[in-house]
């Protein structure tokens, strides 16, 4: 049991583990629901009971309600009093409920927990362009973790989860294709299922890649097939390493073993952290999932994108209704919609080159017959993906009119408040069209 516990970094305090059947399991119970939780609370316990209160689990376990507030109460106290942040010490408490509702002591009344100032008040969210600066200077792999966490608004652990023994797979990206050692994608922006397994709210969720992330992945697949790798559903998006090709070729049966290993989420953090410090920036990785959260709310702010779905696609967990409307499944229709609307806000507020920015066939087609009566430029200004079919063909019946009326001067169109001038050129006037504006014709 000890080496397991050095191996996952735990082995101060492994010794709790094997002196106590009961501890070692209620450990085991928590590590089994989540890696992390489990780590985090034999730390907790394991400096509460060695070093700030000198008390054994045990004797926490046989503590009645009465007695174990009164514990609980006085270690907040101490923990405060040596300088812990609140939220460090709302972590010591979690951990000691947790170990009482296992020995059957229920803890359910608030414990006064000293606040204090959140470590990122004045955390600034990173510019599109400061964005693209951190890709300038990452690796192909790098970039993209970086572009799941900040374009999809991935967690680093559903990349790779803490033990890296799952994460992201290429059969959770169902829209993806291999074939002779080529990676092409059906549709763009590209379907991502979070597994239940690999979602922290235990419940599978889908959000989206822009064609700026797909071509990070397109050639960070296609480098890895070129070495040899066999790429299928099972394999990680992102694996534990990027290899020399030398030294991936002369170790070819190393490599095919290693090679295509789930990173784990600490890897993950790792890795970005040291692309951002290379780009002159001091954010922390954990930012890319606010820069995702905080784009797609201005996109929501524009009408673009639903609250409850850039909710969906950051994997939170959601009200009752929220729940029952997204958690049940979705059909195609509903993906559709979401996809849609991810690829407005997406091309909008997320993508951070042009290169990265996708337009699907319907907004495509919109803007070819839009070009017969329009402007470049114009079409721009007019964000013709957020109009419906309606208003795009209204406004090309309308343009049609003008153009045959203007450009055989039998009649001009004009706003209501240029009339007298035109009478005044020797224009007559025909009639008012009731949009605040009127038609004039050449006086005959």
């Amino acid at each position: 049991m000890a080496k397991a516990q050095r191996r996952r970094g735990v082995s101060k305090y492994s010794h709790l583990l094997e002196e106590d059947d009961t501890f070692r399991a209620w450990y085991r119970n928590v590590l089994r629901a989540s890696y992390t939780t489990g780590t985090v609370y034999l730390l907790r316990m394991g400096r509460l009971c060695d070093e700030v209160c000198h008390v054994t689990p045990k004797r926490i376990a046989s503590m009645n309600k009465v007695e174990l507030m009164t514990f609980t109460t006085n270690a907040i106290s101490d923990l405060e009093e040596a300088g812990v942040a609140g939220v460090t010490i709302n972590s010591y408490v979690k951990a000691v409920k947790s170990w009482g509702r296992f020995n059957g002591t229920k803890l359910d009344e608030r414990l006064s927990v000293p606040d204090s100032e959140p470590r990122y008040a004045e955390e600034v969210i990173p510019r599109p362009e400061e964005v693209q600066a951190l890709f300038d200077h990452s690796p192909l792999r790098v970039k993209v973790a970086v572009s799941l966490m900040g374009f999809s608004g991935l967690r680093p652990a559903t990349i790779g989860n803490a033990e890296g023994t799952d994460g992201l797979r290429l059969g959770d990206l169902p829209e993806v294709e291999v074939s002779g050692g080529r990676v092409a994608f059906a549709k763009v922006p590209t379907l991502v299922v979070v597994r239940k397994r690999i979602s922290k709210i235990r419940a599978s969720f889908v959000t989206f890649a822009p064609a700026q992330a797909c071509e990070y992945l397109r050639q960070y697949l296609e480098d890895r097939l070129r070495l040899g790798e066999e790429v299928g559903p099972q394999s990680a998006i992102v694996t534990v390493s990027e290899f020399n090709r030398r030294t991936a070729r002369s170790q070819d049966c190393w490599f095919k073993k290693q090679y295509g290993q789930h990173v784990t989420s600490a890897n993950v953090r790792e890795m970005v952290r040291g692309a951002i410090r290379e780009s002159g920036f001091g954010w922390r990785p954990y930012i890319l999932r606010r820069y995702f959260d905080t784009r797609m709310m201005l996109g929501e702010a524009d009408g673009l994108v639903i609250p409850d779905w850039r909710s969906f696609w950051m994997g939170h967990s959601g009200n009752i209704e929220f729940v029952y409307t997204l958690r049940k499944g979705l059909d195609e229709e509903t993906i559709e919609k979401m996809r849609g609307a991810y690829l407005k806000g997406a091309n909008r507020y997320l993508c951070t080159s042009e290169g990265g920015r996708e337009e699907d066939m319907v907004t495509k087609i919109r803007k070819q017959l839009l070009l017969t009566v329009l402007s470049p430029e114009e079409i721009e200004k007019l964000h013709v993906d957020e109009k419906t079919d309606e208003e795009v063909i209204g406004l090309l019946r309308q343009r049609l009119m003008e153009v045959t009326f203007n450009q055989g001067l039998k009649q001009k169109v004009v706003p209501a408040s240029e009339v007298e001038g035109w009478l005044a050129k020797g224009w007559a006037w025909k009639g008012n069209l009731g949009d605040g504006r009127a038609v004039m014709e050449p006086a005959g």
